[in-house]
C-alpha cells in the first residue's frame, strides 16, 4: 500500500514540474534581432532599423507591346491584336545575411510600394560551390502581393543564415514610350521599362 502511494506521489510530482516546464518552453519570448546583426549589401536600407528609409529592388527589363498591322495575316488570326514580349527579366531579388545561423520564429516585411508576388527562400549554410542549390522555399504566404504601406508577417520557424527575397518588377508607366513603327507586321509599339518595388524594413524575430 505504501509503495503505491509512493509511486503515485512520484507521478504527481513529475506532472507538477513537467507541465510548467512545457508552458515555459511554449511561452519563450520572441525578440527582434537588432539591425547591427543583419547585412544586406544590395539594399542596406531594407535592414537599417529606420522604418522611414526605403530599399529598392534593382530591376532590369522592359515590356514590349507591338500592335499588328491591319494588313498582316497576324491581325486576323490574333484576337488580342498585339504581341506582348519582354526583354531582360521580370524577377527582382535581394539577399539578406544574419551574423550567425539563428532560429527565426517569423519576419515582418514593411512595404514602401506595391510588391507583386513576394517569395522567400532561406538556407542555414554559408557560401560553398553548391551554395546556390541549398536554398529552401518558405511556403507561408508565398507569392503574396503586398499593397503600399502593408506590413506582412511570415512564419519561418527554422534556423537560417541567409534569406533571399524575390518579387516581380513593376511597370514604370511614367517612362513608357508609344511610337508608330513602319513594319510589314506591326504598326505601333509601346515600350514600358520595369522598376523595382520598395521595402521600408525587414525585421527578424528570434525565439530566445
Amino acid at each position: 500500500m505504501l509503495g503505491r502511494i509512493w509511486n503515485g506521489n512520484i507521478i504527481l510530482l513529475f506532472i507538477v514540474f513537467l507541465l510548467p516546464g512545457c508552458a515555459l518552453l511554449k511561452n519563450t519570448p520572441v525578440v527582434e534581432i537588432p539591425a547591427s546583426r543583419i547585412i544586406c549589401d544590395k539594399n542596406p536600407k531594407m535592414v537599417d532599423g529606420n522604418i522611414k528609409s526605403e530599399g529598392v529592388f534593382k530591376a532590369n527589363g522592359t515590356i514590349r507591346k507591338k500592335y499588328f498591322n491591319e494588313r498582316s495575316p497576324e491581325f486576323k488570326l490574333n484576337s488580342s491584336k498585339y504581341q506582348l514580349t519582354h526583354d531582360g527579366t521580370i524577377k527582382t531579388d535581394t539577399l539578406i545575411k544574419l551574423d550567425k545561423p539563428t532560429y527565426i520564429a517569423y519576419i515582418e516585411i514593411y512595404s514602401g510600394s506595391e510588391i507583386p508576388k513576394l517569395a522567400l527562400d532561406y538556407t542555414a549554410e554559408d557560401k560553398s560551390p553548391k551554395w546556390s542549390n541549398s536554398f529552401t522555399s518558405v511556403l507561408d504566404k508565398r507569392h503574396t502581393t503586398l499593397k503600399n504601406g502593408q506590413v506582412l508577417r511570415i512564419d519561418i520557424r527554422r534556423e537560417l543564415l541567409y534569406l533571399r527575397i524575390t518579387a516581380d518588377a513593376i511597370e514604370d508607366h511614367k517612362k513608357r514610350t508609344d511610337k508608330t513603327i513602319s513594319d510589314r507586321r506591326f504598326s505601333r509599339e509601346i515600350v514600358t521599362p520595369l522598376k523595382g518595388s520598395k521595402i521600408r524594413e525587414v525585421k527578424f524575430y528570434e525565439r530566445m
